[in-house]
């Protein structure tokens, strides 16, 4: 199970921050000031694309794409820091 510090909660949805698909600087401080404001949960890829074929729209992060792991890892760290747990809708 899952404890959250609160029940404030963010919702996937796609801000079309990404950056080649994946969730660079502006994507990742986007979810952190949310942390930092004091949210519990923030849910990340909204519409991601889990295949090559799929087509992009919308800025959508590529979870299909090895590459971005670190880019997720380093926007879970920043969440973390503020203690809100950070959840990927694939």
């Amino acid at each position: 199970h899952l404890t959250l510090k609160n029940r404030v909660m963010s919702t996937s949805h796609e801000p079309a921050y990404s950056e080649d698909g994946m969730p660079k600087q502006r994507y990742r401080l986007y979810h952190a000031e949310k942390a930092k404001g004091g949210m519990a949960l923030t849910m990340t890829a909204g519409s991601a694309i889990v295949s090559r074929d799929s087509p992009a729209a919308f800025g959508n992060l590529h979870v299909y794409d090895d590459r971005i792991v670190p880019w997720l890892a380093e926007l879970a760290d920043a969440c973390h820091e503020h203690d809100c747990k950070v959840m990927i809708q694939i």
